[in-house]
């Protein structure tokens, strides 16, 4: 089964808010998270990030921002609503939209697909790109009918929770990728590997209180579970991913990873071998890290920059809350 990356769009908020901003006004917050670690792990805890700016929605609407990436990806692809046949909606964090809806429903019937089937799933985080394209990798394999499905997610950090140290600081932000078997041009997918942990569901937890949904983070188990076998994960996947389709890591043109910080990134150049610089340009410092965006954001900017070129191989790699760990590969 043939089936490629047809296109994919990404669309961001115009507001704009700086890393220092947020640091400051949820500062309680971020101490009272980094409490329990020592005095050297909050210190690093709050270098390293690479993060300036963030767009974040204030007024606009998120879903604007999922029609506008659903829509740009039919156009740079070349397709009409009508040649969707599956809308998969793989958002983690809908901001205000009510949490038991899903944008695919909406999204089918603004795009006019009344054919497309709809799914959604909220687990995954910044990984759940993986598990989004195996799910459609699944449906296409069972059902020869389904020939184009539609991959988006939109996200938006919950109000006064933009700090999710000692990882990460979140904007919002939208996208979606196109995967199609109709002789469309576009990379080919070799290959999905991904991983859930579930003991390590707490590590990043969405909780309800009296304010509100809000983003819990235990730093003691992100030090102690999860750090010591984050990048392992990578390790093991990206050599799964490619020993299935006969190639080594020096095989690989393109990493494309996620914008969480310098720090996470660095920290995935080394586990792949790469020298220091060795990862792709990408426009993090002023977009800030937009959940399961930041893979397409990447790819994206790559694009428009003619930096990928035809024959090269590209390896897709992110992880996030559940705990979820994924890699794609696709020859471009």
């Amino acid at each position: 089964m043939n089936v490629r990356i047809a296109s994919a769009a990404c669309a961001l908020p115009d507001e704009i808010e700086s890393v220092d901003e947020v640091l400051e006004r949820e500062s309680v917050r971020v101490e009272q998270t980094l409490a329990p670690l020592t005095p050297l792990s909050r210190q690093r805890a709050m270098q390293g990030l690479g993060l300036c700016n963030l767009r974040v929605c204030r007024t606009t609407q998120l879903y604007d921002l999922a029609l506008k990436a659903a829509s740009s990806a039919l156009k740079r692809g070349g397709l009409e609503h009508r040649d969707l046949d599956l809308i998969i909606d793989f958002s983690t964090f809908p901001g205000s939209y009510p949490q038991s809806l899903s944008f695919a429903n909406r999204l089918c019937a603004e795009l006019g697909a009344e054919h497309a089937m709809q799914l959604s799933f909220k687990a995954g985080g910044c990984g759940a790109l993986h598990t989004a394209i195996k799910t459609a990798l699944g449906w296409m394999h069972v059902d020869e009918n389904i020939r184009t499905v539609l991959l988006v997610t939109a996200d938006m950090a919950p109000e006064g929770n933009r700090s999710l140290l000692p990882v990460t600081v979140q904007g919002d932000g939208a996208s979606a990728m196109l995967l199609s078997r109709d002789g469309m041009e576009g990379p080919l997918l070799l290959g999905t590997q991904a991983l859930t942990l579930g003991h390590l569901h707490n590590a990043i937890s969405v909780v309800q209180s009296e304010h509100g949904l809000e983003l819990k983070a235990d730093a003691l188990c992100i030090e102690h579970k999860v750090m010591p076998i984050y990048y392992l994960n990578f390790h093991r996947l990206t050599t799964k991913v490619l020993e299935a389709a006969s190639l080594g890591v020096r095989d690989v043109s393109h990493f494309i990873y996620s914008n969480i910080s310098a720090r996470d990134r660095d920290g995935f150049r080394r586990t792949v071998g790469l020298p220091e610089g060795g990862l792709p340009p990408t426009p993090m410092a002023e977009l800030g890290h937009t959940f399961a965006s930041d893979l397409i954001i990447n790819y994206v900017y790559m694009q428009e920059r003619g930096l990928i070129h035809p024959g090269e191989l590209l390896l897709f790699a992110s992880a996030g809350i559940g705990f979820t760990w994924g890699v794609t590969l696709a020859r471009a």
